[in-house]
């Protein structure tokens, strides 16, 4: 994957969601709008390289996913990148797959799609394109529709509902030891709750 030279960075956009996550700050929006323009947090090609080297444990990466899903929730989603992110939870909720014969209708419009309508020919001829109708839906998708459930009960929404990195999941279920960053300790986001807390008995 190629990764974009003129990309913002994740040092800038990790401190750019300290200003967005921020109560006393009331311009969300307009920092929003600029962190999705070009070179912006959808460029990100997502190698959780920067989580791995930043020195501080701040979990950059963690951060642009917050910005994306705030972004989302803020109605600021023009970019591909958000319209990509919203059919695959989408898809996800409704069959328990990425409906991939739907990508690129949905995000990137009809005019892409008749464009792109020979090459997907070439791949169904080959099998390598499953039938849209009907839809395959996932044996256990109703897993996938708890999940979501359970965030819309948490009113989880935008970067709050962003769970941060495996290591951060990690020590949120089996705690951190002593020394190392909590990534929900003072100065950082909520705490989510997972199944089984909060009264929730559901698994």
């Amino acid at each position: 994957m190629e990764a974009d030279p003129e990309f913002l960075g994740p040092a800038a956009l990790a401190k750019g969601m300290r200003f967005v996550g921020d109560a006393r700050d009331h311009a969300d929006v307009e920092r929003l709008e600029e962190y999705n323009s070009e070179h912006g947090i959808w460029d990100c090609t997502r190698c959780y390289f920067c989580n791995q080297r930043c020195p501080k444990g701040v979990d950059p990466r963690d951060a642009i996913a917050k910005l994306g899903a705030e972004s989302i929730n803020e109605g600021v989603d023009r970019d591909m990148g958000a319209k990509h992110a919203k059919w695959f939870v989408r898809s996800a909720m409704t069959t328990g797959w990425l409906r991939e014969t739907e990508l690129v209708p949905k995000t990137q419009g009809i005019v892409e799609s008749i464009r792109q309508a020979r090459f997907a020919i070439k791949l169904a001829r080959v099998g390598k394109v499953p039938a849209p109708f009907p839809p395959h839906v996932a044996k256990d998708v109703k897993e996938a529709r708890r999940l979501h459930e359970l965030v819309e009960q948490q009113d989880r929404h935008g970067y709050a509902g962003i769970v941060q990195g495996e290591a951060a999941l990690a020590k949120l279920a089996h705690g951190h030891h002593e020394g190392e960053r909590d990534p929900y300790g003072p100065g950082s986001f909520p705490r989510p709750s997972l199944p089984g807390e909060n009264g929730d008995t559901r698994r």
